[in-house]
């Protein structure tokens, strides 16, 4: 199922941004072999990024929507749209605009172990993949300790936390469920009712 909504500026529907036709001739960079390796494509995406001239574009192919990559790249001034082409398979377009569109605005908290967190549609996210045991657990626990109410919370890991269900159990929360694609595995964290 391909996802046509476009990811910006909160907007929905089906119209993609008017700059994707600048893109759609671009080769993509593909780091989906390169994380299935596990190595990180961070640097070589931000070197690609800084070679984009101004109204330039950049396509990466990748296994999930690299909503950190989006954040961070919305800060050096690029919209993106993202499509899930299929399952482990998204394609998004960054445009090198000024970052008028979407993820420009978004807030993203850095916690003191590193973890990235941030809100979307179906809950509050946290992003774990970089941060060596325990900081991963810290950071979840501390998340869901500060979160009042029926939240969701969306976890990105690149393993599967051993540890993790006891500690929820014990606060009242538990794994609701779990997807698993290549360096990426998320985790759907929710309130025991």
């Amino acid at each position: 199922m391909t996802e046509d909504r476009p990811m910006e500026n909160g907007k929905t529907g089906g119209g993609a941004p008017e700059w994707l036709a600048l893109a759609l001739d671009c080769p993509p960079m593909d780091v989906r072999g390169i994380l299935a390796d596990g190595t990180d494509p961070y640097a070589l995406l931000m070197e690609a990024a800084s070679a984009v001239a101004p109204g330039g574009v950049l396509v990466v192919d990748a296994p999930f929507n690299p909503s950190p990559l989006r954040r961070v790249l919305a800060g050096c001034g690029f919209s993106s749209y993202g499509r899930k082409l299929s399952e482990g398979h998204w394609r998004v377009f960054f445009h090198q605009d000024g970052g008028a569109d979407w993820e420009s605005g978004a807030e993203v908290e850095v916690l003191p172990e590193g973890a990235m967190t941030w809100r979307e549609e179906d809950g509050v996210h946290i992003d774990v993949r970089k941060l060596t045991p325990p900081n991963p657990l810290v950071a979840i626990i501390r998340l869901i300790e500060s979160i009042g109410g029926a939240e969701t919370v969306v976890v990105h890991h690149d393993r599967q936390p051993q540890l993790l269900a006891p500690e929820l159990a014990e606060r009242g929360w538990h794994i609701a469920r779990m997807t698993s694609e290549t360096a990426n595995i998320r985790l759907w964290l929710e309130r025991i009712s």
